[in-house]
């Protein structure tokens, strides 16, 4: 069964996953934007008013990572918990598994798109202008979105045999946000930074396959440029390695998916 002809299902899920969110709340959809906006506050009382920075306009610096951040952890978080939440439909009806992540992939998609493009606006209608990074903005996103799928993939099918997985995860990604520049750029690291040998700075471009995206949003949305051509080849490089490794994780996995759960 190929999933493109059940994308019509995922899509049903995504927008029954969005109603189901969104119920009952006074600000709907706008609480996409609370979470993002509310730690950039934080990040800028505490980098400019405790711990005094240099660099300009330090709330649209943390923004324009801070956007991108939030919908790769709530994809790759909701894409893990996506098959044994969805334990039910597995056990009852045929289908390509993947939908499932796929669903839960496509529901923060949606927000963060709405989120992005208010914050766009925002900059525009402040003056401040976009530049010609907006032109790669949708390149940028098909990366994050591939790369979010690969790793669901990826933890959903682990998270069927293991169920701690989704508990590590939860912790892993809290330490990976520090080790990803989005309080802080890959320039402002020192050079003569070591870690283990190796320069801080290299350490972190060769073992965060996230580094590359968020430096290139920042660029793009921040900079107001187009990102540098090798940001956009070594995020496209991980996207398409974890992508293919989820895909294929995932495919043999989920044969057993009914048994497991």
């Amino acid at each position: 069964m190929n999933l493109l002809r059940y994308r019509d299902a995922a899509l049903s899920l995504a927008l029954l996953n969005l109603r189901l969110r969104y119920n009952n709340t006074l600000i709907g959809a706008a609480w996409s934007l609370v979470n993002p906006l509310f730690f950039t506050l934080i990040f800028t009382f505490v980098f400019t008013v405790l711990l005094p920075n240099e660099t300009p306009d330090f709330p649209i610096f943390v923004l324009s990572a801070l956007l991108a951040w939030n919908y790769f952890q709530a994809a790759v978080l909701n894409a893990a918990g996506s098959v044994t939440n969805g334990r039910g439909l597995v056990l009852k009806i045929a289908f390509p598994r993947a939908v499932l992540p796929a669903a839960a992939i496509l529901t923060e998609l949606v927000t963060f798109s709405l989120a992005l493009s208010v914050v766009v606006a925002l900059l525009y209608l402040s003056g401040r202008g976009l530049g010609a990074g907006l032109l790669a903005l949708p390149l940028l996103i098909a990366l994050l979105t591939c790369l979010a799928s690969g790793l669901g993939m990826l933890f959903a099918a682990l998270n069927v045999y293991l169920r701690d997985t989704q508990e590590f995860l939860g912790v892993f990604m809290f330490g990976w946000f520090f080790v990803t520049p989005i309080i802080y750029s890959l320039e402002a690291i020192p050079p003569e930074r070591m870690v283990l040998g190796v320069s801080a700075r290299t350490l972190i471009q060769i073992v965060n396959p996230l580094s590359p995206l968020i430096s290139a949003f920042r660029q793009a949305i921040y900079e107001r440029r187009l990102p540098d051509l090798e940001l956009l080849g070594a995020a496209a490089l991980a996207a398409l390695f974890f992508w293919s490794l989820g895909a294929l994780i995932f495919g043999r996995a989920s044969r057993h998916f009914a048994e497991a759960l």
